[in-house]
């Protein structure tokens, strides 16, 4: 790792770093062979399982960060990541992990009014994360057995999600007494209302009132899925969370 920081002015800080890192002897799953680092977050769902410590990984790339302390009112942090990160599964080759985001931007910044009234805003920014598709096939027949999707881990991360971002905004109005202060926020996540973007989900086709599945045939369902209708199921909505809060400060 190496960096350059420059002060161009009393509150202002900016720096620039650089980063290269190697893994050796990384958990891989013994049941697939796929590293535990190209499975996100669904690793070990199921339970524990059987690891070989035979892995190996590298993540590198750089960051650009920016500083201003509070002057005249304002005060911001920023900073932008571009990185690499890619881990080997049990056949030695390396692969973009399930955290290759490549793009990372945050935003964070502050202005206090008069009368101990203070806003802040914060926006994050990241790059699509790699994702394995679906094995529509096998899918099909596993179904009603597992009840979820199988992935085609001959293509294994090769697909990538849309970019994230997300804003947040909080209001706060300060009180100071001789020994307290109270602190009275309004805050709001993700008020863009922006969708998290994540990889489809494969289902069959239920009824209107979800208690049985709708079948080719009018039948049962068959347990191999061939009378099924297999939909993948999109996430279109996105999650604005508004809050009110109260602090007391002794």
């Amino acid at each position: 790792m190496a960096g350059l920081e420059f002060l161009p002015t009393r509150v202002l800080r900016l720096t620039l770093e650089g980063f290269y890192k190697q893994y050796a002897y990384y958990p891989v799953s013994a049941f697939d062979g796929v590293s535990l680092a190209n499975q996100g977050g669904g690793f070990g769902i199921l339970g524990n399982e059987k690891v070989l410590a035979v892995g190996k990984g590298e993540a590198y790339g750089m960051e650009l960060f920016a500083q201003q302390k509070l002057s005249k009112s304002l005060y911001f942090t920023g900073s932008y990541t571009l990185f690499w990160s890619k881990f080997s599964n049990q056949n030695g080759e390396l692969v973009a992990s399930a955290w290759d985001n490549r793009h990372l931007l945050s935003l964070l910044a502050g202005y206090k009014f008069r009368r101990n009234w203070e806003l802040g805003v914060k926006y994050r920014w990241q790059g699509g994360v790699p994702y394995t598709p679906l094995d529509l096939d096998a899918s099909r027949v596993n179904y009603a057995t597992i009840g979820t999707g199988v992935l085609d881990k001959s293509r294994l991360n090769t697909l990538r999600l849309g970019n994230f971002n997300q804003m947040d905004i909080r209001l706060d109005k300060k009180w100071n007494f001789k020994r307290v202060t109270l602190d009275v926020f309004v805050d709001i996540q993700n008020i863009l209302n922006a969708v998290n973007p994540a990889p489809p989900n494969y289902t069959f086709q239920r009824s209107a009132d979800g208690s049985t599945f709708v079948t080719t045939d009018g039948k049962p369902l068959m347990a191999d899925g061939s009378n099924a209708i297999p939909i993948l199921l999109e996430d279109s909505e996105g999650s604005l969370l508004p809050s009110v809060g109260i602090v007391v400060e002794f």
